[in-house]
């Protein structure tokens, strides 16, 4: 009968090894395993600092249907994301697709939110409030993965 063990990753014997002391003869070899551990972490773990911000629309202009106000819930970029130079990138991402046509101000005025309303409505959810997913739709910020 053969038996065989599952290999572990590199990235957990390098977490191992941190933990135990490395037997004599082995320091080379757990010292080019340290050095190799960020360049692994990196690549396998990365780290990852957003936080997620929502945000609420009031559907049919606020109006009540069957005495209910209906809404939606949305992730939308961060407050610290949206910087005057985020607006204006916004802007002209939405000028060069044929959405805005005013002057790149960086600031998040009426035409501004006209423009992302009618983006976001020719793609399929009529809102003023830029989301999060035509942010990365739009290149303006990077798209997360979900790791399984």
């Amino acid at each position: 009968m053969v038996c065989s063990r599952p290999v572990a990753p590199a990235v957990l014997v390098v977490s191992l090894a941190l933990l135990v002391p490395p037997l004599p003869g082995l320091a080379e070899t757990v010292a080019a395993s340290r050095a190799a551990l960020p360049q692994h972490a990196a690549l396998t773990l990365p780290e990852s600092s957003e936080r997620a911000c929502w945000a609420r629309y009031a559907a049919n202009s606020g109006q009540t249907r069957n005495g209910t106000l209906e809404e939606v819930a949305f992730r939308v970029p961060c407050p610290e994301q949206v910087t005057t130079e985020f607006l204006s990138t916004l802007q002209r991402a939405l000028a060069v697709r044929g959405y805005y046509d005013g002057a790149v101000t960086g600031r998040a005025d009426a035409a501004t939110r006209a423009a992302v309303q009618a983006f976001q409505r020719d793609t399929g959810f009529n809102s003023p409030i830029l989301t999060l997913e035509t942010a990365q739709r739009l290149g303006l910020l990077p798209i997360t993965i979900s790791r399984n």
